[in-house]
């Protein structure tokens, strides 16, 4: 016996069909271009040589940004507007405070599509060396210092939302000043 099909039916059942197929093309075609979720690998260490640091000692906390290639990292400094430029801070509530000017590694200078401006900017790697002093307040033992990045990272397309990384570096601290 022969049972035909509605037309509403078989109309629905392709339209299914297709769809299905454009899914799973357009996921097969997106996974060759997707956008990393961070392009930009950040480390913290300390320059103090192994020893314990006393209350009103300074050091540098060296901060190094590993950067995709393809992507780039902005410099502290940039013009109006332009990208958001890279902060560096250390959270009040602890032990450390700032104590002098970020050094950085040096930026390329460019015109930036994104924004039809020159730009500061660094490729494959960028360092920073933030002095920090140890506040009278340090207990002496074991402590962290922390220290928040906020940066903006674009390729020659798109940018990527700013974003924030909190990066923490153990130390020791001791007794005296």
């Amino acid at each position: 016996m022969f049972y035909p099909v509605s037309l509403p039916r078989a109309l629905a059942a392709a339209a299914a069909a297709i769809a299905l197929i454009l899914l799973f093309s357009g996921t097969a075609a997106s996974s060759s271009c997707q956008i990393p979720k961070e392009p930009i690998k950040w480390s913290a260490a300390i320059e103090s040589g192994g020893k314990p640091l006393k209350a009103g000692e300074r050091f540098a906390l060296q901060l190094t940004a590993r950067i995709e290639e393809g992507w780039h990292l902005y410099s502290t400094h940039q013009v109006e507007g332009g990208p958001i430029p890279t902060r560096i801070a250390l959270p009040a509530d602890q032990p450390f405070e700032m104590a002098g000017t970020i050094e950085s590694s040096e930026p390329e200078t460019a015109f930036d599509p994104n924004f039809n401006l020159m730009t500061e900017f660094y490729e494959n790697e960028a360092s920073f060396a933030v002095p920090v002093r140890v506040t009278a307040v340090a207990a002496p033992g074991k402590a962290e210092v922390r220290v928040n990045v906020s940066f903006q990272t674009c390729n020659d397309e798109v940018c990527l939302p700013p974003r924030t990384v909190r990066l923490t570096v153990p130390l020791e601290l001791s007794v005296g000043k």
